[in-house]
């Protein structure tokens, strides 16, 4: 038996495109200048953490409810209509399940709008369930949320293998002594090195493990 935990994002769908100026959009919009190192401030964040940031640090004007669900109405319909799947996901997936692997979602993204994609691309048939960061309490920079999912799944760190393509999330899971598969992304190419040292496989597309 193996258990395979997946991020999305990047990871299964090809998604990062549409969060990449997000933030500074939505900050430019309200009339403030992006902070030069704004994405190496909110890429380890939820969302609402990010709006947080906005509002507390920034000086945002608003909630951070309201700040999430502006972000959120950018992003969203995308999400419902056309954000694909990666390369050979579903081959593969279908491939792992009639293996008998035990798979699921670990996000920092929300299900509000997440669930849009998964049930448009129909994929979440694969998944014993979707696990948000908000919702475990944890964020990915640290192992707990890897484990909180293994063991939801009833597996042991020897058969589970986490897929990323974040620098920083491989190196939560690689605290939990977890085996990491790499992804390749191009949103986190900048990261590559230090993610191919650390991960124990790194691919550049789900073909090579078809």
């Amino acid at each position: 038996m193996k258990y395979l935990i997946f991020d999305l994002d990047g990871t299964l769908i090809d998604s990062m495109p549409v969060w990449k100026d997000t933030g500074k959009n939505y900050l430019l919009n309200h009339g403030f200048t992006p902070p030069a190192n704004l994405h190496q401030i909110v890429k380890t964040q939820t969302l609402y953490q990010t709006a947080e940031y906005f509002q507390k640090v920034l000086g945002v004007p608003h909630t951070a409810e309201e700040i999430a669900a502006e972000v959120v109405s950018f992003v969203e319909e995308q999400y419902r209509t056309s954000i694909p799947l990666k390369p050979f996901v579903r081959e593969f997936l279908e491939k792992e399940k009639q293996n008998g692997s035990k798979m699921c979602i670990v996000t920092a993204s929300e299900a509000s709008y997440i669930l849009l994609a998964l049930e448009r691309l129909d994929i979440l048939k694969y998944f014993e369930f979707v696990l948000t960061c908000t919702e475990a309490g944890h964020f990915k920079n640290e192992p707990e949320v890897f484990r909180i999912a293994m063991n939801r799944l009833g597996g042991n760190p020897a058969e589970t293998i986490v897929f990323e393509d974040a620098l920083y999330a491989v190196e939560g899971a690689k605290k939990g002594g977890f085996t990491v598969y790499a992804v390749q992304d191009p949103i986190t190419e900048a990261d590559s090195t230090k993610i191919k040292a650390l991960a124990d496989r790194y691919i550049t597309g789900y073909q090579e493990l078809l």
